[in-house]
């Protein structure tokens, strides 16, 4: 039985143009207050190391939680969006997020906080896979672009963020800015309340069948669903871990984000190690959002025209972030920390937003949510991962040699990862080529022989 409920919805011309645009505001500035915090969590790494008086392990938890508890959580938002809409889900998620800071703020025990921390991971994965699905929808021939625009609200957030936790942990302590934070997280449920549905019309104007089609092709408010369909979305969703280059992806995404969160959540620690102040330590955060968030949004601008193959600029960044990372230990120098964090953030900017648009290429149709709900859901856990390995090694040997090797070697397992996917490609490509020919002399063939 089909249930129809009617609803307001974008029309297929605003795909590339029109609301696109504000669905695309939407989703960025989710970025800044969702992805965009966790990854400035690292500037509490000190304080709650101190306050509660914890191992690098055990504080390193509350930085990878909300990844690792968020990662599961993105195989379920299509079918939860399915459920109750898109909308809702990410407002609820946004509504989520904020008042899990605000309660985190008043925590008196450490796994008052483990919880707390947790519930921003849900609520987060909640807002951005919600939003990344409805930009697919939305954007076509400028998805580059506007996946690029959209993931650069994380290097805006740690923009603002960075300097702002500062000022406000010297001025109300860690308790007091994460009170404030959770209030502008707020903002997201307005942001959130852009992403109105878009829907397409039947376009050959026949009567679809009750059996196994819907009237609407994404995820809206409102949705028309029947159990036959809902089993064959289910299988077709399952193609994708049969899909080798697919599944290499992945992998290459495990490695890629535990060598990102070493980073990102110990850089300032780092810098402190080689004994300067808090004040400094987070300028080297600052320094990788403002290169990043340079690169993010332009380098979708010469693959969507061309100029260079998404596959062979994501290989460029690789083997070039894995040669950064291990000249980490070389220097303690001021100079060489805030360089290095600028170049860092230079590469990964563009590293980051490119396994989406790698995986998109390389999956088609119904199996596309999937797949980019199973790239999220990598990138949520092994950023998580990646932390905790970094507190472990550092508990281990006592200092941040040890982790920053690590995580070069984990950009340059990437690195050979995506090299083979890019040889099977190749090959592939090579194979159609050579049957589209065989095709064409078979007809040429076929042809003079008729003419005889």
């Amino acid at each position: 039985m089909t249930v129809t409920r009617k609803h307001n919805s974008a029309h297929l011309s605003q795909v590339d143009r029109g609301w696109a645009w504000a669905v695309l505001l939407g989703v960025h500035v989710c970025n800044i207050f969702g992805y965009g915090y966790l990854t400035t969590l690292g500037l509490f790494f000190t304080e709650w190391k101190e306050y509660f008086d914890e191992s690098a392990t055990a504080t390193s938890l509350l930085l990878s939680l909300p990844w690792m508890v968020a990662s599961p959580f993105c195989f379920f938002i299509g079918v939860i969006a399915s459920r109750f809409g898109i909308r809702r889900v990410a407002m609820t998620g946004a509504l989520i997020n904020g008042s899990a800071t605000i309660l985190g703020s008043l925590t008196k025990d450490m796994w008052q906080l483990y919880l707390c921390n947790a519930l921003s991971g849900v609520g987060v994965v909640m807002m951005l896979s919600s939003g990344m699905i409805v930009i697919s929808q939305y954007f076509k021939t400028r998805f580059a672009i506007a996946n690029g625009i959209a993931v650069a609200g994380v290097n805006v957030g740690q923009i603002m963020f960075t300097p702002l936790f500062r000022f406000l942990i010297d001025t109300y302590g860690w308790r007091g800015t994460m009170f404030i934070t959770g209030a502008l997280q707020m903002n997201c449920v307005a942001a959130s309340a852009l992403f109105r549905p878009l829907k397409t019309n039947n376009s050959n104007g026949r009567k679809p069948n009750n059996s196994m089609s819907i009237n609407m092709h994404v995820l809206g408010d409102d949705t028309v669903i029947n159990d036959s369909h809902k089993k064959q979305k289910s299988n077709v969703a399952l193609k994708v871990f049969t899909n080798v280059k697919a599944m290499l992806l992945i992998l290459a995404t495990c490695v890629f984000s535990i060598g990102l969160l070493t980073n990102l959540a110990h850089l300032p620690a780092r810098c402190k190690e080689g004994g300067w102040s808090n004040d400094q330590s987070g300028m080297l955060l600052l320094s990788f959002a403002i290169t990043a968030m340079i690169t993010r949004p332009t380098h979708g601008w010469f693959v969507d025209n061309n100029y260079i193959g998404c596959f062979k600029l994501q290989l460029i960044v690789l083997i070039s972030a894995s040669l950064v990372t291990f000249t980490n230990p070389v220097s303690n120098n001021y100079i060489f920390l805030i360089g290095y964090s600028a170049v860092l953030g230079a590469l990964l900017g563009i590293g980051c937003p490119l396994l989406i648009v790698n995986m998109k290429s390389l999956v088609s149709g119904p199996t596309t949510p999937a797949a980019l709900s199973l790239i999220w859901a990598t990138v949520f856990l092994f950023n998580g991962v990646g932390s905790v390995v970094a507190g472990k090694l550092y508990d281990a040997t006592g200092n941040y040699v040890v982790p920053f090797l690590t995580a070069g070697a984990m950009f340059l397992a990437a690195f050979l990862l995506v090299a083979l996917i890019t040889a099977m490609k190749r090959r592939q490509d090579l194979r159609k080529l050579q049957l589209r020919n065989n095709v064409q002399c078979q007809s040429a063939l076929s042809s003079n022989n008729v003419s005889n």
